[in-house]
Formats: C-alpha cells, sequence, structure tokens
C-alpha cells in the first residue's frame, strides 16, 4: 500500500519547493543562502524567507570553537626529540569566507595550526619553550593566526597542551624472516 501511494508523497515534496520556507538563525550562528547557486548572501541571526526551488543555505556556528590538535612527534632546534599536543580556541567572523571558500572549515583549522604549531616548536629548543611557555604560546597564536589569515576565522589563543622529551621507535610491520612476518605486539 504504501509503494502505491508513494508517488503522492514525491508530488508533495516536489510542491513544497515552490512554496517559500523559513528558517531561524539563533545568535549564534550566521548563514549563508546561495541564491540560484551563484549568488552568495549573509544571513544574521533571526528569521529569514527563502524559496526552496532556488535557494540552498547553510548555518555555521560563529561564537569560540576550540579544537584539540593532535599530538606528534618532532625533532627540535637542538635535534631532541618532542611530543607536541595543542588546543587552538577561535571563533568565525566573516561567515562567507568560512563557508564559501573552505570545503571543511574544521578540518582545515586543524592542518592548518597543526603545520603551523610544527613549524614553531621545531625552530626552538627544549630549554627555551621551557623557560618561556606563556611567550612561547603566544608566537603560537601569531603564528596559527597568519596561516588561518583568509579563512574567516579570529585565533584568539593557542597553546601547548602536551610537551615532553620522547623517544621515537620506528617499526616495520611489514618486515619478514623467512616464511613468517615479524609480531611487534601491535
Amino acid at each position: 500500500m504504501d509503494k502505491a501511494f508513494g508517488w503522492l508523497g514525491e508530488i508533495f515534496q516536489a510542491l513544497l519547493k515552490v512554496i517559500p520556507a523559513l528558517v531561524i538563525v539563533p545568535a549564534t550562528h550566521r548563514g549563508v543562502a546561495f541564491v540560484h547557486g551563484h549568488r552568495v548572501k549573509e544571513w544574521g541571526p533571526g528569521l529569514h524567507v527563502y524559496w526552496p526551488v532556488v535557494t540552498t543555505y547553510k548555518l555555521l556556528v560563529v561564537v569560540r570553537q576550540t579544537v584539540r590538535i593532535q599530538s606528534k612527534v618532532i625533532m627540535t632546534k637542538d635535534l631532541k626529540t618532542v611530543t607536541v599536543g595543542s588546543l587552538v580556541t577561535y571563533h568565525i567572523n566573516d561567515v562567507i569566507a568560512a563557508a564559501v571558500h573552505i570545503a571543511d572549515l574544521a578540518s582545515d583549522v586543524i592542518e592548518r595550526s597543526q603545520a603551523a604549531i610544527l613549524a614553531a616548536v621545531s625552530k626552538h629548543t627544549i630549554e627555551s619553550i621551557q623557560a618561556d611557555r606563556l611567550g612561547f604560546n603566544a608566537e603560537l597564536t601569531e603564528r596559527v593566526a597568519e596561516v588561518l589569515n583568509g579563512y574567516g576565522v579570529e585565533v584568539q589563543q593557542a597553546q601547548l597542551t602536551e610537551f615532553a622529551p620522547c623517544t621515537a621507535l620506528a617499526i616495520n610491520g611489514n618486515a619478514a624472516v623467512g616464511n613468517y612476518q615479524l609480531w611487534t605486539g601491535f
């Protein structure tokens, strides 16, 4: 019976696209409307009317957001191996740049921030980072803000959450002795 009247549902859905629709943009968000697929219009908080047959939209959270940058092992300027993890706090200040020019803002923020942080750590010694952690965090904030320039975000803070000397051990899991593969325990 459902299949017999399924076409009625499809017709009803198509007719709904012709009728103007309402969208509520919360105070913590901003919206971007794509009219006719090419004209971009910014929506502030409030009630917006749009025509679904020719308009699509995307809502973005613009308030303060914090992302955790995954720990990585890197070598410092004094050739010591350290593990580095961090947090980056930002907010979106240009919703059109953040929504239109970048496919996945969160991933790009993480990837670009990680590159800037690892580059900053590699230019310092362990002692210089440990001696002035606040100064180093200020430098990180500046470097992350530079690499995210044009992304529609304002970096509020970048800081180290993990920083410790370590020993890196690389194990090749594909090595074989005779006809047997080595078991690495991982």
